[in-house]
């Protein structure tokens, strides 16, 4: 029997269900990507289908950034998304970011990601970027073996923290800012004080 086959194309309102069954298997369902990092810091949060279905439109919408889905017949079987963003501020030109690269774990080693990849190749042509740049959970050996097997070096580490873990750390640094500050001002004063109970001696 035939093998049905690949197809890559963007990604549509309509692909919202199957989106986030994909994502809750490619990432709550992987041990490696699904994990704290950091305290207490759980990557997958799943979106209600109407959120997704929102995300969808408004990506259709946005001429920087593409979602695409590889399809057999018509199951999602992968996903990518691409997105267009300047080195620095300080460029006016534009470069490829890969992030959110997910293969279904039945159709894994069948050259999906590859296929799906071919996006940001034909992305980065166009923006006449000479760079392309991808991340990945850092747990996903898969993910990393992948990236490194096409030609990916690293380059940066990316890091994310839970907003009220900051809010507490800037807060504790703050009082203790503060704590040294009135210590400070009670030296002074002391300092003051002997000073004058030294000359009132005098």
């Amino acid at each position: 029997m035939a093998r049905t086959p690949l197809e890559v194309r963007e990604a549509v309102p309509a692909d919202a269900s199957a989106l986030i069954d994909l994502w809750r298997l490619c990432v709550a369902g992987d041990p490696a990507t699904a994990g704290d990092v950091g305290p207490s810091l759980v990557v997958w949060h799943e979106p209600s289908v109407g959120e997704a279905t929102e995300a969808l439109r408004l990506l259709e919408a946005d001429d920087r950034r593409r979602l695409c889905v590889a399809t057999v017949g018509e199951r999602v079987v992968g996903a990518i998304h691409v997105e267009l963003a300047t080195t620095t501020p300080l460029h006016l030109s534009s470069t490829v970011v890969v992030s959110e690269l997910h293969v279904h774990p039945s159709f894994r080693r069948r050259g999906i990601a590859s296929s799906l990849m071919g996006v940001a190749v034909e992305w980065a042509e166009a923006a006449g970027s000479g760079l392309v740049y991808a991340w990945a959970p850092s747990a996903s050996r898969d993910a990393h073996r992948f990236l490194t097997r096409i030609g990916f070096g690293q380059y940066a580490t990316v890091r994310a923290a839970r907003l009220r873990v900051l809010q507490a750390r800037a807060a504790a640094r703050a009082s203790g800012r503060g704590t040294g500050r009135l210590i400070a001002v009670r030296r002074s004063l002391r300092r003051a004080h002997d000073g004058l109970a030294r000359t009132g001696r005098d």
